[in-house]
């Protein structure tokens, strides 16, 4: 399975718009089976899966007898399933992702975001900025990631950082269901690459506009372009990438 992927994207610059071609990192989903019982799925770029499997394994210490893979998406243990019992097996490495048994039950329980949301591509261009002046933590370490949920004119209701991208937006959404704000109106900008689950979790949220500094991945395109949300990259100054429903930034 390749690791790059060729995608059509709209290059915004200077509020000039033109269609263009990009390569991002391909995300897809990898089963651990243990003796063909589906124990674990994670999200990862192909290549090197058995070594990947073989040392999160040995982080947990199991000692499977042998590691075999099985295609590009299944890899077979010989060890017992019990022995992934009661554990948050490989929560870490798949950023929130792992211990679902496949990745049907993250879809199934999305919801496509309905709303006709859009923000200018003036003011999406500002969020970075906005982001990292109320990232304190940050200031003082240089060693955390950011998650921030702005209005679509640019005003900056909450922002969480963690060490972990996934945790920085966990608690940002746990804030949003406690405020009981409507995310269907609201923009969520992260300070690191967009990873499949950061827009998953944008998704359960109900935000429909999820951009950041960096780079997303192919399955974060996918499901930004199938849940009808805009995905935007490489937001820095006056240019972004945008990835999906580029109606969204005007």
């Amino acid at each position: 399975m390749s690791q790059i992927r060729d995608v059509a994207i709209e290059r915004l610059d200077q509020g000039a718009r033109t269609a263009d071609r990009d390569r991002v990192v391909v995300e897809a989903p990898l089963q651990l089976r243990a003796h063909g019982t589906p124990v674990a799925t994670i999200m990862r770029t192909p290549g090197h899966d058995l070594e990947l499997v073989r040392g999160l394994l040995h982080a947990e210490s199991i000692v499977p007898g042998e590691v075999r893979q099985l295609d590009d998406d299944a890899v077979e243990l010989d060890v017992e399933p019990t022995a992934f019992a009661a554990r948050g097996l490989l929560s870490s490495a798949a950023c929130g992702v792992c211990g679902r048994v496949a990745i049907a039950d993250l879809e199934h329980r999305a919801r496509e975001v309905v709303a006709d949301t859009t923000i200018p591509h003036a003011v999406l261009a500002q969020l970075p900025d906005a982001l990292r002046a109320a990232q304190s933590v940050f200031a003082d370490t240089g060693g955390l990631h950011a998650a921030g949920l702005f209005t679509t004119t640019g005003t900056l209701l909450a922002a969480r950082e963690d060490v972990g991208r996934h945790n920085a937006v966990d608690k940002l959404v746990g804030w949003a269901l406690a405020t009981h704000l409507d995310p269907a109106v609201h923009v969520l900008f992260l300070s690191g690459r967009l990873g499949y689950e950061l827009v998953q979790k944008a998704i359960m949220l109900g935000v429909p506009i999820v951009a950041a500094v960096s780079a997303p991945s192919s399955l974060a395109i996918e499901l930004a372009e199938r849940f009808n949300l805009a995905l935007a990259g490489f937001v820095r100054g006056a240019r972004c990438n945008v990835y999906a429903h580029g109606w969204r930034v005007q």
